[in-house]
């Protein structure tokens, strides 16, 4: 009997481990597509996202939580399992009120999660994850977590105040990537908050009754940025002459040196630049330059602009277009047809109510006064001063650029340009980005390199500073270094003014320095486009954090006093005071000094270079082609034979392969240089307009193009001390360059 209850007790205790296994298996509800698997666990409620390939958890959540109370979601009941979705009822601890969840996949790579509360005053959803020791980049323009790598941040989404080194730097976007191979996106201009890396946790939470976001899998920080660009919306694509240096002052009524009025000095400062043959496109006006309280709101220009009009036609004759400052602050008659109106907020300098259709096309229909008079762009200011609740501050940073936009593009097409302070996700579409208000400090410039790299991880690629800083007249040492950073910025505006206008204030050294760097700027032009373009088709970056083009080394997880300026250029900004010599690491790969054209170094290490005043480190990768010359005229009129001219620039690997896209405006046009046992074939679409090619090589025999065989001295030039061979193109052309080496191998180690 006692053998029988034995076995009797064994089956049901079997049984029972069975039935607890099938409960277990039954909790578990998946979704999968090719790369990733979604695994919603019933009771207790988790949800966790795994690669398919490995097993490996991406995410895994550690609480999900609703309400200004935080009821946390406990188990998850009436479960619906579509092909492509999951829908299921929340419970909530604590809450009577139920909660729902849906998950869906958009596409394989893309997991959509949506929460939402069936009580309307639901004031609060967070969401919180396991952090894997895991490296985040997105969100803030502004460095909350120290550098470029968000662990350890802990800030409001919305609109930045007083800031360390600059006041008011606000691109932002609820997204970020992590080193785990996903992004995450959350569709929502609710004010939040995020938390990266606390208490091995990491955190988002909105001010909404419901949210919806994006799990994006790559694997690589590439596909992640252009999966999001696709999600999101791709960035501007500004007109050529916008890609030339912008000019302004804080106040042209102030400093009127040999003018009598604020016109004269604008038109004076156009006819300096050219006197200097520094390149120019455009003359901002900061605030005031209207009548009226704080000389903004009548929409027109005080009496020190006598002839408005006249101003900008004589800027156009000169090459050059104006633009303004502007933002939505309603003064004088903005302010009393606002008021009577009932469009405005009530604030200390109140903001006009965007959100509404009628208060929208009203404040459009305002700034079409300067529309209409010729003015190309605006630099657009303000929206997280308080001129309105802070819950609508995320749409607002969207609605201003969108507005202003609409104006100008119904009047000149795609031929304007804004950019912004204060600009949340979507806006990219409209506007480019300034970073605020930096102080003119050592301090100021090094956080304006980490606003440059964080704006294009969140996908505003188009972006530039203050060059000198805004608070604070620089000191000469500070303002060379700050030329020298913008030159490789893609937008590029300096301040000049009362004590701090370059060829009033400083002596011929930074005049000459402001040459070099304005002109290397334009010079760059069509690489820094091609790759602007090649941003808003990827979301990859103009201004690239290291770590995105060398994702498995862990020494660049949050370096960020270099970059990579597109995929060829690695550019190393001085950024403390008295330097004379400044290390720079060198990630895998060949590297050659880009400043000597010969120096060749092996990567994986550091190299100390030289850095006078008039010198910032530059590289250039092994294969690199380098598309440079002078396409624009903008203010160019000491040139009286100006044509267009490309001068594209190869620096052939013996081993692989390289390739650049073009972007001529309408469309790419692909460069190639192909290595054989005894040189390379280089191949170029037409290009456009005619140049020059230098290609660096050594041991030249012979150079044929599109099947005829060229000759020395007629038909191109070799350099043997610089090793360099330049040759005349127009039109496609396929040029076989027979007997050469490459400069990278063998190559010199450093």
């Amino acid at each position: 009997m006692r053998a029988n209850r034995y076995v009797r007790r064994t089956l049901l205790a079997a049984l029972m481990l069975t039935a607890a296994a099938a409960s277990t298996r039954a909790s578990v509800e998946s979704l999968d597509s090719p790369v990733v698997r979604v695994e919603l666990n019933t009771n207790p409620y988790s949800l966790r996202i795994l690669e398919k390939s490995t097993g490996d958890i991406l995410l895994s959540t550690t609480r999900t939580a609703f309400t200004g109370q935080l009821y946390e979601v406990a188990s998850a009941t009436e479960v619906v399992d579509e092909s492509n979705s999951i829908h299921a009822t929340l419970v909530l601890k604590g809450s009577p009120a139920k909660a729902e969840l849906t998950l869906a996949l958009i596409n394989p790579n893309v997991v959509r999660i949506t929460l939402s509360y069936e009580d309307g005053n639901c004031e609060l959803i967070s969401q919180q994850f396991q952090d894997r020791a895991e490296h985040y980049y997105g969100v803030w323009e502004y460095p909350f977590g120290g550098s470029i790598d968000d662990r350890g941040g802990d800030a409001d989404f919305g609109g930045t105040r007083q800031l360390p080194d600059v006041n008011y730097s606000n691109a932002r976007a609820p997204f970020y990537l992590s080193s785990r191979k996903y992004g995450i996106y959350v569709e929502t201009v609710a004010p939040g908050h995020y938390t990266f890396s606390q208490s091995e946790r990491t955190s988002f939470s909105f001010r909404d009754k419901q949210l919806t976001y994006d799990f994006i899998y790559g694997p690589s920080y590439a596909d992640v940025l252009n999966r999001y660009n696709a999600l999101a919306g791709a960035p501007v694509m500004p007109p050529l002459w916008a890609f030339d240096s912008i000019w302004w002052r804080d106040d042209a009524h102030e400093d009127l040196r040999d003018a009598a009025n604020a016109q004269e000095k604008v038109i004076q400062d156009a006819d300096r630049l050219r006197g200097l043959h520094i390149p120019a496109s455009v003359m901002w006006l900061d605030r005031p330059y209207g009548s009226g309280d704080h000389g903004w709101g009548n929409m027109d220009f005080d009496p020190s602009f006598p002839d408005p009009s006249r101003m900008i036609r004589d800027l156009r004759d000169r090459g050059m277009y104006l633009t303004l400052w502007i933002a939505n602050r309603c003064s004088s008659r903005l302010f009393e047809e606002g008021s009577a109106k009932g469009y405005l907020f009530d604030s200390p300098w109140p903001a006009a109510d965007l959100r509404r259709p009628e208060v929208y096309h009203w404040f459009k229909g305002e700034l079409d006064n300067y529309v209409r008079q010729g003015v190309r762009g605006y630099k657009i200011d303000r929206g997280e001063e308080d001129e309105m609740p802070r819950s609508i501050e995320n749409l607002h940073a969207i609605l201003m650029p969108k507005l202003a936009a609409e104006g100008l593009r119904a009047a000149y097409g795609d031929e304007f340009f804004e950019f912004s302070r204060n600009a949340n996700d979507s806006a990219r579409k409209y506007t480019a980005i300034w970073n605020g208000d930096t102080r003119s400090t050592f301090g100021g410039l090094s956080v304006s390199v980490k606003n440059a790299l964080r704006s294009g991880l969140i996908d505003f690629p188009m972006w530039g500073s203050d060059t000198g800083g805004y608070i604070r007249v620089p000191e000469k040492e500070l303002f060379a270094r700050w030329l020298e950073f913008s030159a490789f910025s893609p937008m590029m505006e300096v301040l000049i003014g009362p004590k701090r206008t370059i060829w009033y204030d400083y002596d011929s050294d930074l005049v000459r320095i402001a040459q070099r760097y304005v002109t290397l700027h334009h010079d760059l032009i069509p690489y820094t486009r091609s790759y602007l373009y090649e941003a808003t088709q990827t979301g990859m970056p103009v201004m690239r954090a290291l770590i995105l083009a060398f994702p498995g080394d862990a020494s660049l997880r949050d370096t960020w006093d270099e970059y990579l300026f597109g995929a060829q250029l690695l550019v190393a900004p001085v950024v403390t005071p008295n330097s004379l010599s400044r290390t720079v690491y060198l990630p895998a790969g060949k590297w050659m000094n880009y400043n000597d054209r010969s120096t060749v170094y092996s990567g994986g290490s550091s190299v100390s270079v030289d850095v006078p005043l008039d010198s910032i480190p530059l590289f250039v990768r092994e294969g690199s082609i380098i598309v440079r010359g002078d396409v624009l005229q903008s203010n160019n009129n000491w040139d009286t034979n100006w044509k267009p001219s490309l001068k594209v620039e190869v620096f052939p690997s013996q081993e692989t392969e390289s390739e650049f896209g073009y972007y001529t405006g309408d469309a790419l046009r692909h460069i190639a240089v192909k290595p054989s046992i005894n040189g390379w074939t280089l191949t170029a679409e037409d290009l456009g307009v005619p140049g020059e090619f230098e290609i660096y090589c050594r041991g030249l025999r012979g150079v044929s193009r599109n099947g005829s065989v060229l000759h020395r001295g007629t038909d191109y030039r070799y350099d043997e001390k610089q090793y360099k061979l330049t040759m005349p193109f127009s039109g496609a052309s396929t040029i076989v360059i027979e007997g050469a080496s490459s400069l990278f191998l063998p190559y010199e180690t450093k």
